[in-house]
């Protein structure tokens, strides 16, 4: 649906388009088309009475111009942590021809959420990738039982682990979490290439014995479960209005 619909043209069940953004281009008002649209609400003896949210949107638009948005990207900004009821977000959508920029957000608690639209983009401001240090001295320290190995040991295998890292682009990492009190920090897992460097940069430094163990927690561990790097990125907001 890449050009605005007159309303009449709007099949009237627009669940499978569950997720996306129906968007009036007549008074940029918005709508994100959910499968909770026709959830019940409670009155305050408890009573459920019946609501369409969807319907209302467009009852309140009727003749209106609409389009039908899709997220087009995994750029996001937030305001606050993810858990926080009142943080605002900013995502890229698209129509299939045109860029938009959506921001949601509640202006109190007891309020549902509020959508803005605007031609516009998401554009990184500053982004870097760092190795949590600390995690990995910790891993190999219990890996080859604690204060068994002197620092000179593992010192050397944390710098050649941060010097590889550097080396890999940010968008080649891939999220497994991200920190709950800051959604702009993605937390990954040392990518393939890394872990073979890591396992030589292992069996170069340390006795077979102990290169054996550390390397089933290289190879495994940090491979898939421990997440020991940082990625941050930053956005903002470009204007194409």
């Amino acid at each position: 649906m890449p050009y605005p619909v007159a309303l009449g043209r709007i099949p009237p069940d627009l669940s499978t388009f569950n997720g996306a953004f129906l968007y009036c281009t007549d008074c940029s008002a918005a709508h994100r088309i959910s499968q909770n649209d026709r959830s019940p609400i409670y009155l305050d003896d408890g009573t459920p009475t019946s609501t369409d949210d969807l319907q209302r949107f467009l009852g309140a638009h009727v003749e209106h111009r609409f389009r039908l948005l899709r997220r087009s990207s995994d750029a996001e900004m937030l305001s606050h942590a993810r858990w926080d009821p009142m943080c605002r977000v900013a995502w890229e959508a698209s129509d299939g021809e045109s860029d938009f920029v959506v921001t949601f957000g509640r202006t109190d608690l007891g309020s549902p959420r509020q959508y803005t639209i605007f031609p516009g983009r998401l554009l990184v401001e500053n982004e870097c990738v760092e190795l949590d240090a600390e995690a990995l001295r910790r891993v190999i320290d219990e890996t080859l039982y604690p204060h068994a190995a002197p620092e000179s040991k593992i010192e050397p295998l944390v710098e050649f682990c941060q010097r590889a890292i550097a080396t890999i682009p940010s968008d080649r990492f891939e999220p497994v979490d991200e920190e709950r009190d800051n959604p702009s920090v993605q937390l990954a897992c040392l990518p393939p290439s890394v872990v073979e460097a890591l396992l030589g940069e292992t069996r170069r430094r340390f006795p077979a014995s102990e290169a054996e163990r550390l390397a089933q927690v290289v190879g495994d561990d940090l491979r898939r479960d421990i997440p020991l790097i940082r990625v941050t990125r930053r956005y903002r907001i470009q204007s194409l209005g």
